[in-house]
């Protein structure tokens, strides 16, 4: 494996409306072996009456949807109060960088066009490259889609 692509709802929904960038994106990573995951939640978010079930099925062979388990619930529970965010808008954001922060396969870049709430929720965890880690800690990056 070569690292872990952490895909947040918008990306996700881009990759159900066939964005062209985001697919291509996506094509060369399952190549390089990238695992490439969603966390469960943002399904539902994604997801709506206007995305085909034939669609929503394909996208979702070719991903790892990762469960939420007690442990993620808490570690996104724990990333919301270190942030001091709370509430619905946050919610799934949390959720996506817990599952971030447990991909075994490293390194691990959240595609996401919201940068600035990820990366509030990643804190120090946030690897900025080109400035160095801080305190040996970075372990996620954040690229926007």
């Amino acid at each position: 494996m070569s690292g872990t692509r952490v895909l947040d709802s918008e990306a996700f929904s881009l990759y159900l409306r066939a964005d062209r960038k985001m697919t291509a994106r996506l094509a060369v990573a399952l190549q390089d072996d990238t695992r490439v995951v969603i966390a469960a939640a943002t399904i539902v978010e994604a997801d709506h009456v206007k995305v085909h079930p034939a669609r929503l099925d394909w996208a979702l062979s070719r991903l790892v949807a990762v469960p939420l388990t007690q442990g993620l619930a808490r570690t996104a529970s724990n990333l919301l109060k270190d942030a001091g965010l709370h509430g619905h808008k946050y919610a799934i954001d949390a959720m996506v960088v817990a599952t971030a922060l447990a991909a075994a396969e490293k390194p691990v870049t959240v595609l996401t066009p919201d940068v600035d709430d990820i990366s509030t929720l990643l804190g120090d965890r946030l690897d900025r490259p080109g400035l160095g880690r801080t305190g040996g800690s970075a372990q996620v990056r954040v690229l926007a889609v």
